[in-house]
Order: structure tokens, then sequence, then C-alpha cells
């Protein structure tokens, strides 16, 4: 069931979104409210999983990772639940989702090179249960947006 939020809330989520370390004071001093609201609003938000965590959106490129591979998944449903704990701990994987139609497993991996791709995808088709498993290279980042719209 959605957690019900008022005006504030999502005003609130929207300057996280943009900036998570920007301060208590000067959100509340943006938002013409006090600290103690904002700070009251944030718990409260945290509490109820609202906001799950703050992080740090990093470039994978600037750090190596120059190729991004979306991975498409056939899997025996005895076996899903191991595979999504093997997908899970690859360090290459940085979103996994169960999803409907002809893939069970969709994921989102980045790996150094095509090299490391290819000992990449031979690792995952040789997990117990992956029946058929296709993956393509992402040639262009159109979008990422890690925001929602609010």
């Amino acid at each position: 069931m959605p957690t019900k939020l008022d005006r504030l809330d999502i005003k609130i989520l929207r300057i996280l979104q943009e900036d998570a370390k920007k301060s208590y004071v000067k959100i509340a001093d943006q938002l013409q409210v006090t600290e103690g609201t904002v700070r009251f609003r944030i718990k409260k938000l945290l509490k109820d999983e609202v906001i799950t965590r703050f992080l740090a959106l990093i470039d994978p490129r600037k750090l190596g990772f120059q190729i991004t591979a979306v991975v498409m998944l056939k899997v025996d449903g005895s076996f899903i639940d191991d595979v999504f704990n093997k997908l899970i701990k690859l360090h290459e994987s940085q979103h996994v989702f169960q999803s409907t139609g002809e893939y069970d497993i969709v994921s989102i991996v980045h790996t150094e090179d095509l090299q490391h791709l290819g000992k990449l995808i031979n690792k995952i088709k040789s997990f117990k249960g992956v029946k058929n498993a296709t993956f393509s290279v992402i040639t262009r980042f159109v979008r990422v947006e890690p925001t929602l719209k609010l």
C-alpha cells in the first residue's frame, strides 16, 4: 500500500533526489519551514522506507567499466532464486530484475572490456537452471535517470 505523502514530503523528496547531501537547514530555508520540520519529515520518510538509502551516483566508465550490457535469461523456475543469488553476488551486476514475458530475469552489468564481458557471459550461462541467455551491449546512454518524477 502506498505511503500517504503531502506536498511538503514531495518537495523534500525532490530536493533530496537532486542533492542528497543538502543540509536540513538549507532544505528548510528553501521550503520556508523549520529545520526541525525537515528533520522530522525525513526521519519519517526513512522509517516508512520511502527513502531506502542515500548514495552517490557513479559513472562506471570513469572507473574503467567501458562496457555496459543487458543480460536476459530464461530460467527453469525451480532454480530462479539460485540464479538471482548468483547474479546479485557478481560485482559486475548493477541491476537485477524479475520480469514477465519472454525472459524471466533481466540484469544490467558493467565490464572493463569485451573480453571481460565474454568471460562473464560464459560464467552466467553456466549457472544451473539457465536455459537461454541473451546479451546486448549498450552502445549509447541516451538517458539514465535514477530519480522518480514527483
